[in-house]
């Protein structure tokens, strides 16, 4: 599959990959170029005598160079792919080279090994693994126990004392409480605990302290939560311990029944904290009309695992985090992707958008965030609110940045905007003009 130019920088690790990889989108400065029905490859001339190696499977895709650097894709690799979509005749159909073939062939392997450990793998003595598993999780669950009645403890005295002082305290006020979390092995509840401290400082949130009130009150409502755990529904129990911090292994949700289906990439964003950057890609399921999200993390210039850019669809199969709503998923088996045709035909008006998340509240009271595609929507950038036919308005999420290019995206006019609503904002990720999805993390310029 050839990607739009667009799409093929959006795989870039950084803006000054893509930067280099578009300078070397040019026919001097490669040679052996060639391909077949899922290869690419070409040689690319850097300073030295022998020319970097450059190959791509285009049906995910993935790349490999030979090149140092440690970036991935690297510009050689984004070069290559550019390449191929402004000039398609120099690459000509033919059997893979022997460095191709074999990196092909090392990809099967490692794929089919993963499978195999994914599905067949079994300890040795499963019964003592079990019970170790199990000392294991009731040490820690009477860690989180103390923590989490430290964290109560702490919201009251906050409450007694009021919110009034809070941000002359400083940072440390709410990051010393963060701390003990993390030793009591509660990592996802002091990251939240940090996410409500910062409220304080930023001057510019709309109505500041009702939303730090808001985020408290959550925090308090989790750990009553937690108190009373073993009451609650098995889908929530898992939300619940997922968000305090329990992971699940992978493993476990490959096991899971598969959802096969029709996936339109239709939004995906980046953001870096501490050189760790993570990757929210959104799915959309045509037959089961289900939303999956996709959550990768990479660290430093290591390249994500599944590049799935926003505007393209395949045909797979996605295995669900367990829980009340089930949102997050893993990808199990992919087609390789192909152009997004056009949005799908489950929009929504704002009411329905209401009620929609209304529902979903009530299911996992716990909730972040709720994706929707919103129909016939008119930006008032000004007003920082979205519009409908009918003069009902949502505000924008004061996260929302990219204001002046929604404005020109829809020049006046109704458009269809795919993001997150958190019952007091709607954050717009992408939006179709003229039949085209445009992802405003990816696809628009700063």
């Amino acid at each position: 599959m050839t990607l739009s130019s667009d799409h093929i920088l959006s795989l870039a690790p950084d803006a000054a990959s893509a930067k280099a990889g578009s300078q070397l989108a040019t026919p001097v400065k490669w040679s052996g170029l060639g391909r077949d029905e899922r290869a690419l490859w070409g040689e690319c001339q850097g300073s030295g005598k022998v020319p970097y190696r450059t190959q791509i499977d285009t049906g995910e895709p993935a790349f490999k160079c030979s090149c140092p650097s440690r970036k991935f894709p690297c510009k050689h690799g984004l070069g290559l792919y550019l390449l191929l979509g402004t000039h398609p005749t120099l690459f000509a159909a033919d059997a893979r080279p022997p460095w191709v073939a074999d990196w092909f062939d090392s990809r099967q392997q490692r794929l089919e090994k993963k499978a195999e450990k994914a599905t067949a793998q079994v300890p040795a003595d499963p019964e003592a693994a079990a019970l170790q598993a199990r000392k294991r999780e009731e040490k820690r669950d009477q860690n989180v126990d103390r923590g989490l009645a430290d964290l109560q403890t702490w919201l009251h005295d906050l409450a007694r004392e009021g919110l009034a002082g809070t941000r002359e305290r400083g940072p440390a006020f709410w990051n010393g409480m963060a701390a003990r979390l993390v030793d009591a092995q509660a990592g996802g509840l002091a990251t939240r605990l940090k996410r409500a401290g910062a409220m304080c400082f930023q001057t510019t949130l709309p109505d500041r302290e009702r939303r730090l009130a808001g985020e408290l009150a959550s925090l308090y409502l989790l750990t009553a939560a937690w108190q009373r755990i073993d009451t609650l529904p098995d889908g929530l129990q898992r939300d619940i311990r997922s968000l305090v911090g329990f992971s699940v292994a992978r493993e476990d949700v490959l096991a899971q029944a598969p959802v096969s289906d029709r996936w339109l990439v239709l939004a995906q964003r980046t953001e870096e904290e501490e050189r760790i950057r993570s990757r929210s890609t959104w799915l959309y399921g045509v037959a089961t009309q289900r939303w999956a999200l996709l959550l990768q993390f990479a660290a430093g210039a290591q390249g994500f695992e599944h590049t799935l850019p926003a505007g393209t669809q395949f045909d797979g199969e996605l295995c669900f985090y367990p829980g009340a709503l089930p949102l997050r998923a893993l990808v199990r088996q992919q087609s390789p992707t192909s152009p997004l045709v056009d949005a799908p035909a489950s929009r929504l008006d704002l009411a329905s958008l209401l009620d929609r998340y209304a529902d979903a509240l009530a299911c996992q009271p716990f909730l972040d965030s709720w994706p929707a595609i919103l129909a016939d929507v008119v930006p008032d950038v000004a007003g920082r609110v979205l519009r409908s036919p009918e003069g009902k308005a949502i505000p924008l999420d004061p996260a929302f940045r990219y204001h002046l290019h929604l404005a020109a995206l829809s020049g006046g006019h109704a458009l269809a905007l795919m993001g997150e609503w958190d019952g007091q904002g709607f954050l717009p990720l992408s939006g179709w003009h003229e039949g085209r999805l445009y992802n405003f993390d990816t696809d628009l310029p700063p």
